[in-house]
Order: C-alpha cells, then structure tokens, then sequence
C-alpha cells in the first residue's frame, strides 16, 4: 500500500488567512472606537436673543437658557442679510465683534479688558444681560447701525472657536 499525504492547504496559506481575518477584524474595530472619541466634542448651546436700539446704538443680548457660555471661547458675529441693504455683500456679511465692547449693565466689567488684555467676564450664564456698545466692524468699518435701516433686521450669531453654531437669532433694528 502505497501512503500519501494530501493536505488540502498548505501551513503558510493557513497563516495567512488568519493573518487577513486578525487584519480585518483590527480594523473593524478601530473604525468604531475613532468615532466614538470624535463624538464627545459638542458646542455648547444656547438661545441668545437681541434687540438693537438706533438711538442708543447699543446691542442688548440676553442669554435666555441653555449651556453656559466661556467668553474666550467663542465669538460673537453680525450678520447683516443682503435684502436689509439692497444689495450683494456676499451672502450675508460677517463681521466679529470686538469683546472688550461687550460689557456688563454697569459698563465696566467686559469680557475681555483692552488695557490689560486679562478676561473680565469668564463665564455667560442663562439670565444674563450683555451689552455691545462700539463698532461692530471688520476693517472696512462695516455697522449694522448705518446699514441696515429702521425696521430691518441683522442676524446675531455665536460660534464656538473652532466654528461650531451655539445660537443663532434675528435682531429687529428699532428706533
């Protein structure tokens, strides 16, 4: 009797399949764990709500409710609607406001202190006032006040540093 040894797969093919399947298997799982680590950084929220006055040329923003709000974490921006102006201003134009203007009702705690550069209001809680009293501009001077007449309105929004929406909100413009 003649003895044969018929191996249907070779040891090095049977390596390398399982060598494929650990690969695979790797891969699975560090595709779930990457995304649930980018998940855990979400923008606080909150609903921000504004009324500007002409004559005072001053921008009440009052937080209403929601996430409390790091003030050197986020910015403040104007958007003025290009139906308010007549015009093309590209799309909503944007400018960031400066946040040593934006003050307590007593005037002279602000988010940020121009002189010494040092954080004055760390924290914008639900409930709170700010005022924004000063130019709202970028470098070409850009204000709601002389754009966007009586009765028109501009958008108040505030983002995060890193771009991300926290409050979105019409301000009507008012005598």
């Amino acid at each position: 009797m003649i003895s044969r040894n018929e191996q249907a797969v070779s040891p090095v093919v049977g390596v390398m399949l399982m060598l494929v399947v650990v690969i695979i298997i790797a891969a699975i799982v560090s595709g779930f764990a990457g995304s649930l680590v980018g998940s855990n950084s979400k923008a606080p929220q909150a609903t921000i709500q504004g009324t500007y006055s002409q004559t005072g040329k001053v921008l009440q923003m009052y937080h209403a409710g929601g996430d409390e709000l790091a003030t050197q974490r986020i910015f403040v921006l104007i958007r003025v609607k290009d139906e308010e102006i007549g015009g093309f201003a590209g799309s909503m134009a944007r400018a960031s406001t400066n946040k040593s203007n934006i003050c307590d009702a007593t005037g002279k705690k602000c988010w940020l202190n121009a002189t010494t550069g040092l954080v004055g209001i760390p924290l914008w809680t639900p409930g709170q006032t700010m005022y924004y009293t000063g130019t709202y501009g970028n470098a070409s001077g850009f204000a709601p006040d002389d754009t966007v007449p009586v009765g028109g309105s501009f958008t108040l929004e505030i983002d995060t540093i890193d771009g991300k929406l926290v409050s979105k909100s019409d301000v009507k413009v008012t005598s």
